[in-house]
């Protein structure tokens, strides 16, 4: 049985030390430049290194060539890493170290003489590497070798056939060995500039090339988690305008005719109309936000809380209506949202998590997110003895198994849990820490002028 997926990182940018077990639900608080986006990404990072090995084989096949070393997969790998984080030179002591739950580690250091990054697999990914390598090359051979039996365009479609078949099972093995078979999807923060931006993609030759680069020259004009934010934002354009994604959720309901997902997708529309005041259109190359039957607004020109959540909105019910399983990280979900909106995106996001085994980590400044979450987790808490009471005041497709989850927030360079176990909820004093001290400054001042 697979353990809990866990990250160490030492002395990496503003992180001294910290050691992170990868919940259901991750959320990290913490003052600017503390490490936030720094962790989440360290995350997505290390997850993300099997979709590039699943490509990885595909080309090695597609170009027969094969190399039993891991060598070649670690440069790829390396490449990965600097598009992340840009050259990390700079940290000549740092380790980054994550282990998958499986007996599969991979560590990223700096080279004995700190000139280069090495990322180093253990013999467990070397061992099931070459297994996989020995599977597609003898595949390769063997359908090289097939004699014709057909005409040549029946003969293509065979062969197409198997090499869908082996390109399946490369990608089992793959997710097997990296205990994870979900989706990766990552919402930068900034994204109402993102999304004003969408329809000018910005393309990056050197990477579309698959180019390696140098870690003394990886500055790029534009982030890559936001470009590939953009771009599957640019793919998604036509699926989910809500017409589309309207007569999706109907042929969805209608091939399942199952009440229960019904019920989930129809909660999850209603937040997502509360949460956006309006419904998203792409008609003609442009992006509209409707309100009422009459009133549109062209994106560029919506309020900014409705350009940050559109395509959070949007993604999360896409993999909702098509039970994605997912691994979704999300920075500052808050961000321009009304406490009453950032509450119902919590609410969404409950919906989301505990639908077909979904991840998703939040970066976040806000206690209105932490005070949401507390109330999906003391609901969940006081539903195992009052279930119907409890529904009446919160859907139970909203509780969030305690277990399930835990909040870090990062200080000097070191990530403390917040998580009270015992309770099941969000240390409270962590959610009012903030409002203390402000309420400190104003019964100072207070005092003040009775002394005068």
């Amino acid at each position: 049985m697979s353990q809990q997926q866990q990250l160490i990182i030492q002395n990496f940018g503003p992180i001294a030390e910290v050691q992170i077990e990868i919940k259901d639900i991750l959320m990290f608080i913490g003052s600017q430049a503390s490490g936030k986006s720094t962790i989440s990404k360290a995350i997505f990072f290390f997850k993300s290194l099997r979709d590039e090995l699943t490509q990885y084989f595909y080309q090695a096949y597609t170009q027969d060539n094969f190399n039993s070393s891991v060598t070649p997969f670690a440069k790829q790998a390396k490449n990965l890493l600097i598009k992340t984080y840009g050259s990390v030179l700079q940290f000549p002591d740092m380790e980054l170290k994550y282990q998958y739950g499986n007996g599969m580690e991979v560590i990223v250091r700096a080279s004995p003489n700190h000139k280069f990054t090495d990322i180093i697999f253990n013999p467990y990914f070397a061992e099931n590497f070459s297994q996989i390598v020995s599977l597609v090359q003898r595949k390769k051979t063997e359908l090289k070798q097939k004699p014709l039996k057909f005409s040549s365009s029946r003969d293509i479609t065979l062969i197409k056939a198997e090499e869908a078949a082996l390109f399946e099972k490369i990608a089992d093995h793959v997710n097997q060995l990296f205990n994870d078979e979900s989706d990766l999807l990552f919402l930068p923060a900034g994204r109402s500039l993102i999304t004003t931006l969408s329809q000018q993609l910005y393309k990056i030759d050197r990477l579309d090339r698959g180019d390696e680069l140098s870690e003394e020259n990886s500055l790029i004009k534009l982030d890559y988690l936001m470009e590939r934010f953009l771009n599957r934002i640019d793919g998604a354009k036509s699926i989910l305008n809500q017409t589309s994604l309207a007569r999706l959720i109907a042929e969805q309901q209608s091939e399942i005719n199952n009440p229960e997902l019904s019920s989930v997708i129809s909660l999850a529309q209603d937040l997502v109309n509360s949460i956006l005041k309006g419904s998203y259109r792409y008609q003609n190359g442009n992006e509209w936000i409707d309100v009422g039957e009459k009133n549109s607004t062209l994106i560029n020109f919506a309020s900014s809380g409705q350009q940050e959540v559109v395509w959070i909105l949007l993604l999360i019910q896409f993999l909702m209506v098509n039970q994605r399983q997912v691994f979704l990280v999300i920075e500052e979900p808050e961000a321009h949202l009304f406490p009453v909106a950032q509450k119902e995106i919590i609410d969404l996001i409950g919906l989301l998590v505990n639908q077909t085994h979904n991840q998703v980590l939040l970066t976040t400044h806000s206690p209105y997110i932490l005070s949401s979450f507390n109330n999906l987790l003391y609901a969940y808490n006081l539903g195992v003895k009052q279930s119907e009471q409890v529904e009446r005041v919160v859907n139970r497709h909203l509780w969030i198994n305690p277990n399930r989850l835990d909040a870090y927030i990062l200080e000097d360079g070191k990530a403390r849990s917040i998580f009270d176990t015992e309770m099941g909820l969000i240390e409270s004093a962590e959610i009012d820490r903030a409002s203390d001290i402000i309420v400190n400054t104003f019964n100072q001042l207070f005092e003040l002028e009775d002394e005068a």
